[in-house]
């Protein structure tokens, strides 16, 4: 799709007149964006102390989880805080696994039933909800952000703050107020998700288990493991997904597999699945012409390969229920904050004296690797995981990644903060963007209670 909004260079402009915008709220915390880093961001704030208002451009509440369809607390081996009472609570629905999964350390969890236990714990911890609502502007004086522009159904307004969090997982509020980006290098693809009925995983799982080097023995459900799982993902067809390309009937940018997840009990129950293979390139998440151009491609490229899916064991019957309410996108604008975390943070061990969290990475030190390569070719020759050898690393993550350069009175929490572009690759998960939210809502409620900008 040809970019027409992209270059404000290339149009005409208007003055717009001046004119009184009122100021619908003053807080002490607001939060911009209701997702992995947004909702613990909130919370926290809250439960320390502070008044908080969360303001989200969508409906409801949890981002990319119910959005994209990621269904799961991706490389979280050890789970504590905000996170763990998300999952005691969705596991008590029956909509999570009551444990991570050995070996991939992944939390599986339905998305439906995440917005509302999300929601729950935002109301019972006190804190103040406008949806549908989207920051246009900022307001700065000097070097101090004092609050936002929104537009919602009620019109224009202003929303004051003493401090104010970005999560907004585009780093939307940061770039209004002028805040430096890091250059956008080799971005990850978007993805666009697909949930499935009529999925026979009792076949599926037999075929896995007789073409145990047909999947990926470390992403996903080893075949070796499928008996009595609460859980399955399963990564792989590779030769399925190799005729298909020499057929003609994938395209040659189509990566070397398919993942299919079974994201919680009752949906191995009720033959409940989630399709990822679709991914959308070269796309600019910032840009609203190359993300509706994103949004179009992927539904048309998921409908198209929907019959393709049917060629797996135990997908014969299987139908579309619904495709992912938005694109998934994994890569987008990055702060340049006090510090920015590098690959060479993670490899080296670098220990921090303002870390806010650790995670345990696992995966290849080699330079340039990443799992989501721009070109589509996930899998392939020299990319499998199964021919690197892996490192087990403890990382910890600086809180003045999360303080932007140049102004006061702004956090940043999630996906966005400031790594360079292989940290960002390694550590930009929702579980990490959790940490990083829960850490931004308590330093921003001592910011309001100590009266430190």
């Amino acid at each position: 799709m040809e970019n027409r909004f992209g270059d404000p260079t290339a149009r005409e402009t208007i003055t717009e007149p001046a004119r009184d915008i009122p100021v619908a709220r003053r807080t002490q915390v607001l939060v911009v964006g209701a997702g992995a880093g947004g909702y613990p961001a909130a919370i926290r704030a809250a439960r320390n102390g502070a008044e908080v208002l969360l303001i989200e451009r969508n409906a409801v509440v949890g981002g990319t989880g119910p959005m994209s369809f990621v269904t799961e607390f991706l490389s979280c081996e050890n789970i504590s805080g905000i996170l763990r009472e998300v999952q005691q609570r969705l596991a008590a629905h029956d909509a999570a696994t009551e444990t991570f999964l050995p070996e991939y350390f992944n939390l599986a969890y339905d998305p439906e039933m995440l917005k509302l236990v999300v929601l729950d714990i935002l109301v019972e911890s006190g804190v103040d909800l406008l949806l549908n609502t989207n920051v246009v502007d900022v307001i700065r004086d000097g070097d101090a952000l004092k609050g936002v522009i929104i537009e919602n159904k009620s019109g224009r307004q202003a929303i004051l703050a003493d401090v104010i969090i970005d999560a907004s997982g585009d780093a939307d509020v940061a770039a209004r107020a002028g805040v430096p980006m890091h250059p956008r290098e080799d971005p990850q693809p978007m993805m666009m998700l697909c949930r499935m009925g009529g999925v026979d995983w009792e076949r599926m799982q037999a075929h896995a288990r007789a073409n145990p080097d047909d999947f990926s023995k470390l992403w996903g459900t080893p075949a070796n493991k499928l008996d009595g799982a609460q859980y399955v993902h399963l990564t792989g067809w590779k030769s399925l997904v190799a005729q298909g390309k020499e057929e003609g009937a994938l395209p040659g940018t189509f990566g070397h597999h398919i993942s299919i997840f079974g994201a919680t009990p009752a949906n191995l129950r009720h033959g409940i699945g989630y399709l990822y293979a679709v991914q959308v390139l070269n796309r600019d998440p910032t840009d609203a012409a190359d993300l509706t151009g994103a949004e179009i491609e992927g539904r048309r490229r998921a409908r198209d390969f929907l019959p393709f899916v049917k060629r797996i064991p135990g997908m014969e019957d299987a139908f579309l229920i619904d495709m992912a309410p938005q694109i998934g996108v994994r890569d987008s604008r990055r702060i340049v904050g006090d510090y920015t975390l590098t690959r060479d943070d993670i490899f080296e061990g670098a220990v921090f004296e303002d870390e806010i969290a650790l995670k345990v990475y696992r995966g290849p030190n080699v330079k340039g690797w990443v799992r989501h390569k721009p070109d589509g070719s996930e899998g392939g020759k020299g990319h499998d995981l199964t021919e690197m050898p892996i490192s087990v690393v403890v990382l910890g993550l600086p809180y003045r990644c999360l303080v932007p350069q140049g102004i006061e009175n702004l956090l940043v929490a999630g996906k966005t903060v400031s790594f360079d572009n292989e940290a960002h690759q390694r550590v930009r998960l929702m579980p990490e963007c959790i940490a990083m939210g829960e850490a931004a809502g308590v330093a921003a409620a001592v910011a309001v209670r100590d009266g430190v900008p």
